[in-house]
């Protein structure tokens, strides 16, 4: 289990920030002093949230022995937590030794389990028109678009489920139109989402679409072997997903079993 990670220099204090953004990475700093009571009340509760939450990076910064960081973040409290993502730096503050409040700092800036590294820019453009696109249920602008995220980003799962589910909702339509990029629409949303498991096996979200292209090929005339692995792959998705992604996968598996 990870355990928070106690910054005694500024260089370490860049390096975790950096090594944390190049990750997705949000991070937790408990800024506390030797001397604060309540700083050493609330450290096992912060402790505890650091085994909850494996996708945050949470850090523990003594102001007295580090103190440019302190004085940069204007620390004049203890304790102090803070949640920082990335290039939006702060997003969140609480200052003392409140359980519930620090409860859910974390909770609502956590982030995907496992967390989602940062794409390349033309990869991220692309994958804001592909999405844009998707709500507007434009399948086949979607597919494109994702595809083109995919050629700039080839190792992201979530580019290959999103394409994965939008292959699927284009077959579902009254009458779905062929796709340059896709002859065979099925058969590549099921490739896409067997990619996107071997590429992040333990993400819930993966499996979901898998078991949805699974069932879909079931329904097109699959084998026994494709409805056992479509079972199989909702499992695994309740297995290793968490909140509604858990429900979800749940209510999915359920009907798997049910109609399969």
């Amino acid at each position: 289990m990870a355990s928070p990670i106690e910054i005694a220099s500024v260089s370490a204090w860049n390096e975790a920030l950096r090594s944390s953004k190049a990750a997705g990475k949000t991070v937790a700093v408990d800024f506390h002093a030797t001397w604060c009571g309540p700083c050493k009340t609330i450290a096992p509760i912060y402790a505890n949230l650091a085994k909850q939450y494996p996708q945050v990076t949470f850090l523990r910064v003594d102001v007295d022995k580090v103190q440019p960081v302190a004085q940069k973040y204007k620390v004049a409290a203890m304790p102090t937590f803070l949640a920082i993502k990335g290039e939006q730096g702060v997003v969140d503050t609480l200052k003392g030794a409140d359980p519930q409040g620090l409860t859910n700092l974390i909770a609502r800036h956590a982030g995907p389990n496992p967390p989602v590294a940062p794409l390349p820019p033309k990869a991220e453009e692309a994958k804001a028109k592909g999405t844009e696109a998707f709500k507007a249920g434009d399948w086949a602008t979607a597919v494109e678009f994702y595809g083109k995220a995919i050629e700039e980003a080839p190792d992201s799962a979530a580019l290959y489920a999103n394409r994965s589910v939008t292959l699927l909702n284009h077959l579902s339509s009254p009458s779905p139109a062929s796709l340059p990029s896709a002859p065979n629409p099925l058969e590549l949303a099921l490739s896409d989402a067997r990619k996107a498991t071997e590429l992040l096996p333990s993400w819930g979200k993966g499996w979901v679409r898998l078991g949805e292209a699974l069932v879909a090929s079931v329904a097109a005339g699959g084998d026994a072997e494709q409805r056992q692995e479509a079972v199989k792959a909702f499992e695994l998705a309740v297995e290793r997903s968490e909140g509604t992604v858990k429900k979800e996968a749940r209510l999915k598996l359920h009907k798997a079993k049910q109609e399969l």
